[in-house]
């Protein structure tokens, strides 16, 4: 793994996260996870400033698997990724025009095409997160992660499932509740050169 003291998300996107952990583990979970952590309650600024370091997502995530066990990790951070696009991230830039009547006439499988796009272009032009979406021959999509800032050491699976719930967030908003199976297939965490999810509608 590189080192990630230097990458950076902007304060916005970690304050939408952070509340997204309030709103679904509530007060006392979400500060006993800071307090593992090593972080403090108070929340990131409200701005697009990169000011948020990768190394206290990290951290932040490596608390979340030590205090539920991966099995729970995995489904809370999905549920968690999930509140952290809505009401959240969706209401940011390229986000909002899932809900231009012009977008919602586009085929479904277009719409959720543009969604995975507009979600990686938009970490990798405002975080320290880059990215990238590929298409195989039979239409199936994955997301490239290049740079995820919830990696952390020594774990043999993959770990970034905050992002996996955000991307099924994405897809729904943008494809008018439509279900996705989000499935991290390999992780720098554990070994890879990229993180990687597939995509598949359910």
């Amino acid at each position: 793994m590189t080192d990630s003291t230097d990458l950076f998300y902007p304060n916005r996107f970690a304050r939408l996260l952070i509340q997204a952990m309030f709103s679904e583990l509530g007060t006392y979970s979400t500060e006993a996870l800071l307090e593992s952590a090593g972080l403090t309650p108070e929340l990131p600024g409200d701005d697009l400033e990169r000011g948020y370091p990768f190394k206290h997502l990290a951290a932040l995530n490596r608390a979340l698997f030590a205090m539920y066990g991966d099995q729970g990790a995995r489904g809370l951070a999905q549920v968690v990724g999930r509140a952290w696009f809505s009401p959240g991230m969706e209401s940011l830039g390229a986000f909002a025009a899932f809900a231009d009547p012009a977008f919602k006439q586009l085929p479904g499988q277009t719409r959720a095409g543009i969604s995975l796009k507009v979600l990686a272009e938009i970490f990798s032009r405002l975080s320290d997160q880059r990215g990238h979406i590929e298409t195989g021959e039979h239409g199936q999509r994955r997301w490239i992660v290049e740079r995820s800032p919830f990696i952390f050491e020594n774990v043999e699976a993959p770990v970034c499932y905050l992002l996996a719930g955000l991307a099924q967030a994405c897809l729904s908003a943008a494809t008018d509740g439509d279900a996705f199976y989000i499935t991290e297939i390999e992780c720098r965490a554990s070994g890879a050169p990229h993180c990687i999810f597939a995509i598949a509608r359910r």
